[in-house]
């Protein structure tokens, strides 16, 4: 014997969600701000390190890891900046 269906008209209706008025994705883009030039930091990996070793299931530290990669960053941060004339010069300092 077949089991009785339900009745889906008596299911509740969730309420719709209001939509939003929209953006105009095509309206005139506002002007950029000045560009400022961009400093190479002495020590790249002093925030991760202040923070402390991340916890790890099996008690390894990877905090080095961590460091190497925030290093290379921003030396790929420096070089970028240093292609299109954006790199504050050390002697300014």
């Amino acid at each position: 014997m077949n089991a009785p269906q339900r009745n889906r008209n008596n299911q509740r209706r969730r309420p719709q969600a209001k939509r939003s008025a929209g953006v105009d994705i095509w309206r005139q883009a506002g002007t950029l701000p000045d560009i400022k030039p961009i400093g190479v930091p002495d020590e790249p990996g002093a925030l991760i390190r202040s923070l402390g070793d991340p916890p790890m299931l099996d008690g390894t530290s990877v905090s080095y890891i961590f460091t190497v990669i925030i290093e290379r960053a921003a030396a790929l941060a420096a070089a970028l900046a240093l292609s299109v004339d954006l790199l504050v010069d050390p002697a300014d300092d």
